[in-house]
């Protein structure tokens, strides 16, 4: 259909405009003349962009809500009412500053996750995929060239300047790519290993325990996979040695690397370190449970010990900063959400559904505090996320069964409905 292919065409250029955001600000963020970016040309673009995505958005809805659950449709038009209601109260913040309206705690971004319904063009969302796994590889060489200009390192602020936004989106993104099976070849698995190392080593740079703990789970749940084919066996284990004998050299002869002696001493300075509890504790204590489900707006701020700039408007648990804002009914439904699609079942066992629920899985963890640097959002990181919700979720998909008879290749088409799905 010419409306598909323009909606398709819409979502490829606010992905492209949000990729060249994040590297920009990203580039921009060690210098304090650049700190806000919000007045900057890439800014502006990516704003435009949600504008346009959101007109996507409703018409996905409107178009493709027959080819999925109910439950997704009741709970994505809730979330919007609901986060609405709660606003309500502050809306002539939107016009005052339009960017906020696409934060996590603007209606623009609620009304956003309308994108997953896209995902009922199984042909064009194959191709947002591979353009996700391009952003990945652009990602990871700008990782690289960051941290090869960092030099001496004195504290995670500079680790964090240098990459902390890129790393949480290839962070997010990349892991879906790396539990799929099109690594045929030697070298294709060889290159993905190398790159989920590279992730991890991005991790260990800003600091972050939890980020570093998902990929190794990550990367157990590639190995035992892997295992299964008898031809991976010999090549993981000639990685392994190889990964140790490297391991050695470079601890050995740390001095030598003194960006990475450098961030060595900022992690282990993190290893003993629990900001999250008492940064929750302060929070709890100045929480107004008359407004437990009215929530305070979008205005909402408080007072942490741990930003002394201002009042502090964030916290790091999203479960709780959702209640917070928008009341404990919209952060139920938030959590329904996300729960039944980590959960649904997969009775055609597609491979890309499983990863796509590992994924969600571990987004509902750093909802909850296993994560951080993350939030629902406008972001490209989020905008995968939301689309590995439709993957999972979509109740109608076409599958091509073969079956030789004859020496004659028939295909079938396979329609599930949801009675069969669910």
């Amino acid at each position: 259909m010419k409306s598909s292919r323009i909606v398709f065409s819409l979502i490829i250029i606010g992905l492209f405009c949000h990729f060249n955001s994040l590297l920009f600000s990203q580039f921009n963020m060690h210098d304090p003349a650049s700190a806000d970016v919000t007045t900057a040309w890439y800014s502006k673009l990516s704003l435009l962009s949600d504008i346009a995505l959101t007109f996507c958005s409703i018409y996905c809805f409107i178009t493709y809500h027959k080819k999925f659950p109910a439950i997704i449709n009741i709970c994505y038009l809730i979330m919007i009412l609901f986060v609405f209601i709660g606003s309500f109260n502050d809306l002539s913040i939107f016009t005052k500053t339009p960017s906020v309206f696409y934060s996590p705690k603007g209606i623009g971004t609620w009304i956003n996750f309308g994108l997953l319904y896209f995902t009922a063009e199984e042909a064009y969302t194959s191709k947002i995929f591979k353009l996700y796994k391009y952003f990945c590889y652009a990602i990871i060489l700008f990782n690289v060239m960051q941290i090869g200009l960092l030099g001496s390192v004195s504290n995670r602020e500079q680790a964090l300047n240098a990459i902390r936004d890129t790393t949480v989106n290839v962070l997010w993104i990349f892991p879906f790519f790396f539990l799929d099976n099109d690594d045929k070849t030697t070298n294709a698995k060889l290159l993905k290993y190398f790159l989920i190392l590279l992730l991890a080593f991005f991790a260990f740079a800003i600091a972050s325990r939890s980020y570093l703990l998902t990929i190794a789970i990550f990367i157990l749940i590639k190995l035992k996979r892997d295992l299964k084919e008898g031809r991976s066996a010999a090549m993981l284990a000639g990685m392994a040695i190889i990964g140790v004998l490297l391991g050695y050299y470079v601890v050995s002869n740390i001095d030598k690397f003194t960006t990475l002696k450098d961030l060595g001493s900022v992690f282990s300075g993190r290893i003993g370190e629990d900001s999250r509890s008492s940064q929750l504790k302060e929070f709890m204590d100045q929480f107004n449970y008359d407004k437990l489900f009215t929530g305070v707006g979008p205005t909402g701020e408080w007072n942490w010990s741990g930003d002394l700039k201002a009042p502090y408007q964030w916290l790091d648990n999203q479960f709780i900063l959702a209640t917070w804002w928008f009341g404990l009914q919209t952060f139920i439904v938030y959590f329904i959400y996300l729960v039944y699609s980590a959960f649904r079942r997969n009775p055609l066992k597609i491979l890309a559904v499983s990863n796509g629920k590992i994924v969600v899985f571990f987004w509902i963890l750093a909802c909850a505090g296993f994560g951080i640097y993350v939030t629902f959002s406008s972001s490209l990181y989020y905008y995968f996320i939301t689309f590995l919700i439709g993957t999972i979720t979509l109740n109608i998909r076409h599958v091509s069964v073969y079956q030789l008879d004859n020496n004659e290749a028939n295909e079938m088409e396979l329609s599930k409905t949801s009675n069969t799905l669910i």
